[in-house]
């Protein structure tokens, strides 16, 4: 993002209680709200990538995707069938890159879109946007029978002026922001907002008008993740931790897919403390939670039917779906596609544990399939680490590749004896990966969290 955009600032009045120090609620237009609805399309990689480039050692902890992240950056480029593979995981795409464009202040960072040119440009000319990750490779041109050429193309002139016309809310809307991220179209009443606030001396209340740039937005997102009151977290400058409180597996509504695969994951536990020691994986485990990665946040909460237990995503979830009247949308489909973001084409693994859903090829692309590979992909589509490797994980999450000595000094510095140590072989399926997903978000024990509980006992066994 060039400096003249992120000087881009947006002015919204704000009501404080001056008792409690606290935002209660906050006015502001349509290009305001299309940032924090911006914030659904965002990757979970994306997401860690541009906070971790704006605080950089300072990065917040993020439940355990922190230090997976980290994990995925500090794991050789030798784990992955090539660095290309590795690369897009670290900096994953979405399928709103278009519309984030066209934000009055887009902070996504996403690359410029890539194009094939023919490289006969001068007789042919011939080019067309790339989109499949898989699919990165084109043999020749179709038209002229010449080699195709990748090249990155920076957005124009003409389709960032798009920004003036809002993205997903329609000209003319006006909303009311709670601190927690609730979004109210402006047409519920002032006596309303404040019943739901349990407001009622109106004396208590100031208003203020504040000026977010993009430090602030910045702010925004990570206090999102991190805060049950974002707007009090950046606008008065506090810090309010966030309840870990879990939501057992038993609660997580959505049925089994009965296409999923499982995994297997061994369990290596305490046996006096009952703690998690860590956890021996094959490739396709740690292949598993490196794909959180590619998950846009909105699609972590619909997988999890709005209850990832992060307050304030859940909140703008819930004011997508149900708060914010399908009027206030400017396309149809936009309500829809923001509580349920498609994946870019070519990122899915066809074993995949979770139902997610990646966009579909164009019919002008599937009849010259046979002019495409893949370079970054050779082992097939969402198959990203070579194989077979053994790996370590810890209970936050982070992954190295499997040593016994290493394990050994680790127990042997601890003064845990071997006797005292039990190895358990858990199936990891669809309601466990779900669990894994949700504790990933919130918890830096997110195994333990995840998997040591009475739900999932039933599906573990001693081994032999």
């Amino acid at each position: 993002m060039s400096e003249a955009e992120k000087g881009d600032t947006f002015s919204l009045k704000v009501v404080i209680d001056k008792e409690r120090n606290k935002i209660l609620f906050a006015a502001a237009d349509r290009h305001f709200v299309d940032i924090l609805l911006s914030f659904m399309t965002m990757p979970l990689g994306r997401i860690i990538k541009v906070l971790k480039q704006h605080y950089g050692d300072d990065l917040p902890t993020i439940g355990s995707l922190s230090s997976l992240y980290r994990s995925l950056s500090n794991l050789d480029s030798t784990h992955f069938v090539t660095d290309g593979a590795k690369q897009n995981l670290l900096n994953p795409t979405t399928s709103f890159e278009d519309e984030c464009k066209r934000l009055k202040l887009d902070i996504t960072d996403f690359q410029p879109a890539k194009y094939f040119y023919c490289s006969n440009k001068l007789r042919c000319g011939n080019k067309f946007k790339s989109i499949s990750l898989y699919y990165d490779h084109a043999y020749f041109c179709n038209h002229c029978s010449k080699y195709y050429t990748m090249e990155n193309k920076v957005a124009t002139k003409e389709s960032e002026a798009c920004s003036s016309d809002g993205v997903w809310t329609i000209r003319g809307a006006s909303f009311t922001i709670l601190d927690d991220l609730q979004i109210f179209p402006d047409e519920i009443g002032l006596v309303q907002i404040m019943t739901l606030l349990d407001i009622t001396d109106s004396n208590k209340a100031e208003v203020i008008q504040v000026d977010l740039g993009f430090n602030e937005i910045m702010k925004l997102l990570k206090a999102s993740l991190t805060s049950p009151t974002p707007l009090s977290d950046v606008v008065l400058n506090k810090t309010t931790p966030m309840d870990s409180t879990s939501i057992p597996l038993h609660e997580i509504s959505k049925e089994e897919n009965p296409n999923s695969s499982s995994v297997s994951l061994k369990m290596v536990i305490h046996k006096s403390s009952g703690k998690l020691l860590y956890a021996q994986a094959k490739e396709d485990f740690v292949e598993f939670l490196f794909s959180f990665f590619n998950i846009p946040i909105g699609g972590a909460e619909h997988l999890m039917d709005g209850k990832a237990c992060v307050k304030a995503i859940d909140n703008l979830y819930r004011s997508a779906a149900e708060l914010i009247d399908d009027k206030y949308f400017k396309r149809p489909d936009a309500k829809k596609r923001l509580m349920n973001p498609i994946l870019p084409h070519g990122c899915i693994s066809k074993n995949q544990i979770l139902p997610l859903v990646e966009e579909c090829l164009p019919a002008n692309y599937t009849t010259i399939l046979s002019n495409f590979s893949s370079l970054n992909f050779p082992k097939g589509q969402g198959c990203y680490l070579q194989g077979p490797r053994t790996y370590q994980v810890t209970d936050d999450l982070i992954v190295t590749p499997f040593c016994h000595i290493s394990v050994l000094s680790c127990l042997n510095s601890l003064k845990i004896p071997i006797s005292d140590v039990e190895e358990r072989e858990i199936q990891i399926g669809f309601k466990e990966a779900l669990n894994i997903l949700k504790a990933s978000l919130t918890s830096t024990s997110a195994l333990s969290n995840a998997l040591l509980t009475q739900n999932s006992n039933k599906r573990i066994k001693e081994e032999v």
